[in-house]
This record gives structure tokens, sequence and C-alpha cells, in this order.
């Protein structure tokens, strides 16, 4: 290594280290308020948007056994409103300004994510206060928001293995917490009366069980005055006790857990072991323990039994901890067929005895180290994820400095470390051997062609829609929550910002035709490289070539194999993988700073000596075979490939990316080397480098890899088809015998982003189908509580636009459905939005811009749309000023013109006997299944 290269990558090292030698990474400040309100607060500057989410400490471990998928029905409910607040008005206001929310609730918690921009706190913390103290809990809500809940639980279960985790819990924890995922059961929900509901609130959501995190552009003592303002009236209440998951007794061994799976096709085969929960000291020790023994392509068990053996498609290794519980497991995915279950858990129970009987390597510790170290770094990017990791510890940990001495925690792990608790969890008697198998009727079935009927996951008859609106009163100290003279009447909205810092990009283009692009930003020690290639799919002439090509570029290259190469990037914890989307590809990654030149240089060599070996490509086309077999046995992907083939016609568009299976049987190695020659070249390609590097730094390092990449020949661009022109309004039914829901899409081909009406018809679909508050969520879920949600609207792409609404529902209300949204297109064609519609949603476009653009990868996405678009470097500026310029009439107009609502494609997946008849009402229904769509 030359002198300049040595220097080089010690001031990378030095600016790296200089994170982990930093006493308190995260300075953020804590209080308590009087009624117990934990309030935690970290300032950031470097974007002018704000961070606030609430956590319960109420998950599903806190439910009855009987009432499961409580805490996450309460979670729905919680955003009904309040006497002040209407059912929507929740997102209403947060997305007025620009901002998001959400919400989600798991085994040990239930979160309130909102981020807006940063002088819009306010509003934020009355809306959180509101439903605190004054949440409405009535009949008619608690009637709609059950049957959303339903359909959310139907969509999981009608997916390949989409009741396997439950199953496997209940079987693991019996009687204990963690015996249920947070979903639930509908038939218990069914049971449960609204003053349950009611009690459930009164219990759980009070101040001293809750944890206010707020992070972003906001001075801590603001914080602490605000909160003070708008929660300190709030009553305190009684503790929340928490149950405890009892330790399971290690004196005999455990049976194994057989599931028989109706939908997925291929074996999952493993073991399980209990170990501890998120605050154990071993919790980091087991982390390197599971991710040496199966945790990556570099793994122990993955080298073995997918590389070396070819006995599994993928395995899987990982350590999981809950608040008060722990699973540590390993396994892997049988190759259809071929697969040996025998041979596999053999193989699996070598390992398990190897990593118990003799410690792991010195290199093995150092990876995961390294691996470790980089989830603390990419785990700390955004003000959003910087909140939930306060949160975290704050709740989970009961002990939010933790979130300071994690580092420290990684790198006292030592090889002794990890053969003790190895020693002390991967035990016989600590032990469940897990087998989720299908039939092999169904596995053939599913491999080959056909369906089988499955029974209902429901239980019980619907409840009755309530007559009257009963609304159940407050009780204990909440009942007598007043609000403070100063507090507001309606929800405090602040001004938009007046300005927003535009990211610095240095731009150089090398001299054979390699544009880089540098955008620096020092606040974590990482950086994202992204080499964009202008060809995507679009250019193959086989469906599945390019994606199949750039899968390929990481298996093997005239300086690293397969093995070396997953060995040397998961040793230094760089992601790195070549991707192909339908407009273009790249080869994208992250590392951490001192790891730069590395990253650089690995990427070039996939860039520049893809050696696309036999083996490699074997085991690649079986995983993507395996994928696709799971793929296509998931009701939403069938969806969205019948709708683009019904839209698109024989344009690249109709394709999906990776082809399907029978495309990816007929890839050649031939076939990739010649779309790798053609495309993956440096006058069609631009480097991105986004994050702790300076622009001479990036450029120096690009040039020294990919300065003298030369290619031979021209670039040649392929010429694409026709699209299709409109036809009558048609019905594919894709016939699912068994399914619980329909998926439903509607659409046509519509404008590019080019278009000169693309600022209208922007603002249209945010009216349309573009939040939670648009026309149709409010139609399809709020209103009629058809489906867990529903969006549409236009979108653009390199070479045509779409318009398309998305949703599903229930087998009974998918004609309703349909017929909702072909009521909510007309009544948008046929009048002007409201007053309110069309201010709301073009401040939410404008508002939400500097989030949208907090970190430098989102710069790389944006720089890169112009690029593919071939558009002018000012035209988000000019969108922008298009779309506050917007006016009524326009959009009506857009919602004429563009919608062809006597020229959909309406596609519908779901069980064709019940169905078919009523549709045909509609339109003309074509029906069409498995063999038939074989194409």
């Amino acid at each position: 290594m030359s002198p300049k290269a040595l220097l080089f990558l010690i001031l990378f090292s030095i600016q790296c280290l200089s994170l982990y030698g930093q006493e308190r990474p995260f300075d953020y400040q804590e209080v308590v308020l009087d009624n117990g309100l934990k309030v935690v607060s970290l300032e950031d500057f470097t974007c002018p948007i704000v961070a606030v989410q609430v956590w319960y400490h109420v998950g599903s471990k806190n439910e009855e056994p009987d009432r499961q998928g409580f805490a996450h029905m309460f979670e729905h409910m919680m955003f009904r409103g309040t006497d002040r607040l209407n059912e929507t008005g929740h997102f209403d206001n947060i997305r007025k300004v620009g901002g998001n929310c959400n919400a989600y609730t798991s085994f040990d918690q239930t979160v309130y994510v909102n981020q807006v921009p940063s002088n819009q706190l306010e509003l934020v913390l009355w809306l959180e206060a509101e439903r605190m103290a004054f949440l409405k809990i009535d009949e008619k809500g608690f009637y709609t928001e059950r049957k959303v809940v339903e359909e959310e639980l139907r969509m999981g279960h009608n997916r390949p293995y989409g009741r396997a985790p439950e199953k496997v819990l209940a079987a693991m924890y019996g009687d204990r917490p963690y015996a249920w995922t947070a979903g639930g059961q509908i038939s218990h929900l069914r049971k449960a009366p609204i003053e349950e509901l009611a009690a459930f609130w009164n219990k759980y959501y009070v101040p001293s069980n809750a944890t206010l995190v707020v992070v972003g552009a906001v001075k801590n003592e603001d914080v602490r005055k605000l909160a003070t303002k708008y929660f300190g009236w709030i009553p305190k209440c009684d503790e929340a006790e928490q149950p405890e998951c009892r330790p399971f007794p290690m004196d005999k061994p455990r049976p194994p857990i057989e599931i028989a799976e109706d939908k997925g096709p291929l074996p999952l085969i493993g073991c399980a072991y209990f170990t501890v929960g998120s605050d154990h000291p071993d919790s980091v020790a087991l982390e390197v323990l599971m991710g040496v023994l199966g945790g990556g392509e570099s793994s122990r068990i993955y080298v073995d039994i997918v590389k070396e053996q070819k006995i599994a498609q993928v395995a899987i290794g990982g350590s999981f901890s809950f608040e008060d519980s722990g699973i540590a497991g390993a396994g892997g995915v049988l190759l259809p067929l071929v697969g040996d279950k025998s041979l596999l858990m053999k193989t699996i129970d070598k390992h398990i005895e190897q990593i118990v009987n003799e410690p792991i390597t010195q290199a093995e510790l150092d990876k995961m180290k390294n691996q470790l170290r980089r989830n603390e770094v990419s785990g700390s990017t955004t003000v959003a994820s910087k909140a939930s990791r306060l949160g975290n510890y704050a709740v989970l940990f009961g002990n939010t400095d933790r979130i300071n001495q994690r580092l420290k925690e990684i790198e006292a792990v030592t090889i002794e470390d990890v053969q003790r608790v190895a020693q002390k969890y991967l035990v016989p008697n600590n032990r469940r051997d897990i087998r989720i198998e299908p039939s092999t009727g169904g596995m053939l079935k599913s491999l080959f062609g056909g369906s089988k009927k499955s029974a209902t996951s429901e239980e019980g008859p619907a409840p009755s829609e309530p007559t009257t609106n009963r609304i159940v009163d407050r009780s204990g100290p909440k009942a007598g929550a007043l609000r403070p003279d100063d507090f507001p009447e309606k929800p405090p909205v602040s001004g938009p910002i007046d300005s927003v810092p535009e990211p610095v990009v240095a731009k150089k283009r090398l001299s054979n035709g390699l544009n880089i692009a540098v955008i620096s930003n020092h606040e974590v020690p990482m950086v994202s490289l992204v080499m964009g290639i202008r060809s995507g799919s679009w250019t193959e002439r086989k469906p599945g070539v390019a994606a199949m090509t750039m899968g390929m570029l990481s298996q093997g290259t005239t300086n690293q194999n397969a093995k070396q190469m997953a060995a040397l990037l998961e040793s230094n914890a760089i992601s790195l993988a070549g991707v192909s989307a339908m407009d273009s590809a790249s080869i994208a990654g992250s590392a951490l700073t001192d790891k730069v030149p590395l990253a650089i240089e690995l990427l070039a060599d996939m860039a520049r000596n893809p050696t696309f070996p036999k083996e490699e490509y074997s085991i690649l086309t079986s995983q993507q075979i395996m994928g696709l077999t799971i793929m296509t046995k998931t009701p939403e992907y069938l969806a969205d490939r019948e709708f683009r083939r019904g839209v698109y016609g024989s344009h690249p568009y109709a394709r999906t990316v990776t082809g399907e299976v029978s495309d990816v049987r007929a890839i050649k190695i031939d076939d990739m080397k010649e779309w790798f020659a053609s495309n993956v070249r440096p006058d069609n390609c631009t480097f991105y480098l986004a994050g702790d590097i300076t622009s001479d730094a990036g450029f120096e390092l690009v040039e020294k890899y990919l300065g003298d990449w030369k290619v031979d020949g021209e670039l040649s661009i392929p010429e694409l088809p026709v699209l299709p022109e409109d036809s009558k309004t048609q019905i594919l039914l894709y016939d699912r015998p068994g399914s619980e829901q329909s998926q439903i899409r509607v659409g046509h081909v519509s404008i590019g982003i080019t278009h000169p009406f693309f600022s209208e018809a922007a603002v249209m679909s945010g009216i349309l189908g573009g939040s939670f508050n648009s026309r149709l969520n409010k139609a399809i879920r709020v209103d009629k509580g058809l489906s867990y949600g529903a969006r549409g609207g236009l979108s653009a792409r390199r070479f045509a636009g779409e318009f398309q609404i998305s949703t599903f529902s229930k087998t009974a209300s998918t004609v309703d459905t349909i017929r909702t949204i072909l009521d909510v297109v007309k009544t948008m064609q046929e009048g002007n939005p409201t007053d309110s519609e069309l201010a709301d949603t073009k401040t939410f476009i404008t508002g939400s811009y500097a989030g949208d653009r907090e970190t430098p990868e989102a710069t790389i996405g944006d720089l890169w749309l112009l690029e593919t678009q071939s558009l002018p470097s000012n035209s988000q500026k000019l969108f922008l000023s298009e779309v506050t310029k917007t006016t009524a009439e326009q959009v009506k107009d857009a919602a004429e013109n563009l919608i062809h609502d006597q020229g959909f494609v309406i596609v519908v997946v779901g069980e064709a006997e019940k169905i078919k008849a009523d549709l045909e009402a509609i339109a003309p229904v074509t029906v069409i299944n498995e063999q038939s769509s074989n194409k």
C-alpha cells in the first residue's frame, strides 16, 4: 500500500472511531412529570423536522388468553377521535402540515409514531394528549374498526405460512405470555363488549404507563415545557402491572412442534431454544453466537447446507428477545422434492454441537462485532429511527441510558462469552424442534399447479351493526380530567417553514463517461454507495435476465469467488448487491466510513470482472424459483401481476422484473453475459456517494478503481413496443379457491412525469387515494370497514404512467368494495374538491418535502430520478411551485381527462364460484387460473 493510500485509510478510520469513542452518542434528556409520564428528548438540527412517538407499555402479552388481539384492536380505536376530533381528525391534522403518522402493536408495547415539520410539535402533542385523556369509545366505532382489523387478519391468513408464527408461539409458550401474536383471533374480538375496551384504555393508556419521545430540530427545554403544558394536567393513575414470563424448566426433553401448512409450498425445518429478555447481559453474546451459526451467506450453516451440500434453499439463524423472554433458532428451507429433511437436521445439529464444544474463531467474532457496530450506526440515520431506539431502551430495557452502553457491550463480548452462552442455552432440554410442512399432495399442487380449498379461520357469527351509538363513559382518575384553561380548543397549527436547506452535490465526469456525484453529510460515520445503470429490465430480450444478471454480480469475480466475496462483505459489515428494476438497475449498498475504500473496490470488481460461475448460477436460479413459487401463492402478487398484464399488453411493463418460474428456468449463462456486456458500462452509469465522505475523497476513490474501466462498442438502446390503447372496462377474475379475501386492482395506462398536467394529477391523486383521509380510504375503510386500507392515483414510470386503485376485502364484500371504488371515482370526476381537501393536499405535498429528503440516500433517489427521466435540475422546485398554484377546477379536469372510467382493467383475485355472477353485473368477466395464466 502506498504511503498516500495508507494515510487515506487512517483518516477514514479515525473518523469512524470518533463515534465509538463518544461517552454519550445519544445526548438525550429525560424527565418524569408529576403524573408519571416519562419524557425523553434529543436535539437534532440536521433537518427541520421532528419525530414524536408515544410508547405505551402494553402489548399482546398483556391480553387475556380469550381476548387475543385486544391490544392491536385498541391501537386502531385510538385513531377514532375524541369529543373535539372526528374519526379522521388525527390523520387530517398531521397530513395537512406535511407530516405522517402511524402506529404498531407488538408483544410488549404499542407505539404511536408521528413525524412533522419541527414547528408543528405542539400540534402533535395536542393530538396525543387528546386521545390519552378523552378518547371516544363508541359502539359504531368499535363495530367498524373491528371489521377493518378482521380484514387485516384475513390478509395475513391468506398468504403462504400466514398462520405459522402463531402456531409456533402457541406450541412453544403454552400458558405463558408471548403464546400468541399481536394480530389475535377474529372470534375473540367478536365476543368482546365495548366495556372491555374502555377498561383496557383506563388501565393501560395512562401517563405512568407511557413514554413520550421527541427527537428533532427542537430544544430539549422547549420539549419539557410543552410536554408539561399538554400532558401534565392528565391525572395520575395506578401503575399498570406487567405479567411475568416464568422460566421454563429444563428437566426433560420437549416434544417437536409439527405444523401442517396448507398454503406454503416448501418445508421449513429447524430448532429453537428459549433464551433471555432484551435487557439481559447475555443478549449481545447470543446475537454473536447465532450470527456465526446462521446469519448471512458466510455463516456456518448457510455455507454448508446451501453452498456445499446443496440440500436447502436458504439458511435461517438468529436471536430475538422480547422484554421478558427470548428465542434463538436455526434452520433451513428445503429444496423442493430433493431436499433431505433428515440430513438437514443432522447438519444443523452438527454445527450446534460444534459451536457448543469448540470456541468460535477470532475472525468470526470480529465479523459479528463489525456487523453489530454497523447496525448501531445504520439504525441512527433518521430522527424517527433515533426516537424508536430511545423508546425501546426507555420502555423495554427500563433504562434509557443503555442506548449509550450498547457499543461498549458489543466491544466487551469475548470468545469465551460466546461459548459460555452456547453451553448455557443450546442444550437438549431447552430445545424445540420445529417442522412446518405441506402435505405431499399440497406441495405438488403448489409446485405444479392447482389449489386446494382451506377452511375459513372465522369462528362464531359476525356481530350485528349497532342501531344506536352508545358511548362508554370514562372511569377511574381520568373520569375527572378537565382540560386546563390554556389548553387550545382546536389543534394548534403553525404556518409553513420558510425555507428548506438544499443538499450540496459535487459532480465530476471521468474520461470513460462515468459520472460521479458526491453528497457529503458527516452526521453519522456511514456512506451509501450506488452505481446507477440506466438500463433496466425493459432492455432485456428474455424476461428475468437483467435481474438474474445483477444478482450474479456478487457471486464471483476474477478476484473473488462467491464464498470469498460473502466473507469479505460480511466480515467488514459492507452491504453490497446488484439489483434490477424495470426502469434501471444498480449495484448499491453502504459501509461504515473506515470500510468505504474496500466497499468501492469490491463494487468495482463486481462491475468489471464478474465470472457468472455455473455452480452459483444453479444456486441462485433455485433460490429465485423458490421465491417465485411462494410468491405465486400470494394473492397480492397475483393481483399485481395480472393487472400489469391486463394494462400493458406486450410492453415490458407487463412483465415481472424477476420473470416468472418458466422464465427463470429458461435463462442461460450466455444470456446474462450478453446483457451485462451491452448495459453495464461506464458511459451508461452514474456513481453516487452519500454520507460521511468529502467530494475530493469520493472522486479519488472512484477514479482509482473505475477510472480505467473501458468497454468495446457503442451503447445500443432497444426500441419499445407501443403502449396499448384503452379498451372497454373488463374484469379479470383470477380463481383462487379457498380464499378468505379478494385482492382488487382497478386502473389503466396513464401519463408520465414529464406530462404538463402532472402536478395537477398529483394533487388529484392525493385527494382521491393518497392518504388515510383520502376519499377512497374514507369510503372503504373508515365509513364501511370493508378493508384495512385503500389507495389509488397516478404514478409515473420512465416510459409511461399508470392509474391504479388497490385494496382488498373479504369474499362476501368484494362486489360492494368495487362498486364503492367506482362511485368514488365518479364523484371525483363530477365535482370540484372541497376547499379543505385542496388546501390540505397541497400543503401536504409541499410540507413533506423536507422530511422526504432527510438523509443523503434520499438525495441519491432524487438525483437518479432526474437523470433517468431526463429532467432539468430544478424540476422538483418547479413541481412544488405548480402544486401551490393548482386550482379546484384543474383537479376536477384532471380527474375527468386522466381517469378513463369506461376503460378500466379490473383485476380480482378470489374465489370465482362465489363472486363471478355478481361481478358480471359490473362488467364482462374473464376467469383465469394458475394454468391459463402461466405465461
